[in-house]
């Protein structure tokens, strides 16, 4: 039979296991009470006193929730901003390829996916990043549209997905060369980029690129803001890439170059086969933050005037009559972080998972 009550010194055992000390008890009462009305808030917002999309704007002026009419009437604006509405395919069929490509390189690298090799994923990046820019900009049998016109989701991905895919590789090969002994002026150089890279702020390599990158250019040379800023991001990104893979490096012990040379291994052999894939395989999770932080940074580029997808939510309630929208554009934007920065963070997890079971 089950006892009536606990003993004492069983209810203050279970007490302590799930609660704690009194103050860490009072703390967690009060979080919970919390956290359960911002769940009450954010429900009643969406759902109970939410205005459904099938209804009018006119239902929205006075209701205290959601009105999910805005979305039907801005969402094209925000996600694609001011790029001919009657091509909204192309920046949509571009994110669609940016998205499954970033998807398929996080389940790769998590174990997934197999029958995806690393060649084939870099086939597939040297292949679509020049189409996704004949797509967006037209030409040889499309409309061709100027990279001014380029605003919203599509702007956002290229800024951050083929960024981070070009400072990648660029950023493997500034670790090695400041790893590297055996030229000591071009290990010295990285330490210079790579240090003072990371000293300036990003918003400053942003405005150099902008605005100082289109001098050093031939006489009648012309860049556009984006593609500026992708060059300004490639390099500022890849200083923090090669920090990541050189904790790797550092990481590996000299009896493994040792033992690659005995077999009778070159030096590119050795690097090629030995050190940088386990350096690489260390240094995943590192990576992975800092694919995080570079992405989320990307929004920095509104400062420039280039209207990515934060920005294209701001426009699509500045217009008069729409200012009272605002929580509703912007929701779509964090939701959009969030979920994208769950994937990422998902795929932390999985790789130091992945490294706990090694060690052990």
């Amino acid at each position: 039979m089950i006892p009536a009550s606990l003993p004492p010194a069983v209810s203050r055992d279970l007490f302590r296991k799930w609660a704690g000390t009194p103050l860490t008890a009072f703390v967690s009462l009060v979080s919970a009470i919390i956290a359960g009305v911002v769940i009450w808030w954010v429900l009643d917002w969406i759902f109970l006193s939410a205005v459904s999309p099938l209804l009018p704007m006119d239902h929205c002026v006075d209701a205290s929730g959601a009105c999910w009419r805005f979305y039907v009437e801005k969402s094209r604006f925000m996600m694609f901003g001011t790029y001919p509405y009657a091509e909204h395919w192309r920046p949509a069929l571009v994110s669609v390829l940016l998205l499954v490509l970033s998807v398929c390189v996080g389940l790769r690298i998590t174990g997934r996916l197999r029958f995806l090799s690393p060649r084939v994923l870099a086939i597939l990046w040297v292949g679509i990043v020049p189409v996704v820019f004949w797509i967006m900009g037209g030409g040889a049998g499309l409309v061709e549209v100027d990279m001014s016109r380029w605003n919203g989701m599509p702007v956002l991905l290229i800024l951050s997905v083929i960024a981070i895919a070009l400072a990648f590789p660029l950023g493997v090969a500034l670790a090695v060369l400041r790893h590297q002994t055996r030229w000591p002026v071009l290990r010295r150089a990285a330490i210079v980029y790579i240090e003072g890279m990371r000293g300036f702020p990003m918003v400053t390599v942003l405005f150099v690129g902008v605005f100082v990158l289109p001098l050093t250019l031939p006489p009648g040379t012309r860049i556009s803001p984006v593609m500026a800023t992708l060059v300004a991001l490639v390099f500022f990104h890849a200083a923090y890439f090669a920090e990541d893979v050189r904790g790797g490096l550092q990481s590996l012990s000299a009896s493994q170059t040792e033992a690659a040379e005995s077999l009778g291994f070159s030096s590119v052999q050795t690097l090629r086969l030995v050190v940088l894939p386990q350096a690489l395989s260390r240094s995943l999770p590192a990576l992975v933050n800092s694919v995080i932080g570079a992405y989320k940074d990307t929004s920095l580029v509104v400062v420039l005037g280039i209207h990515d997808l934060t920005s294209t939510a701001r426009m699509a309630f500045s217009e008069p009559g729409w200012g009272q929208y605002a929580l509703e554009a912007y929701a779509l934007v964090g939701v959009w972080f969030l979920l994208s920065c769950a994937f990422l963070s998902w795929v932390g997890r999985e790789l130091h998972r992945k490294q706990s079971t090694k060690s052990h």
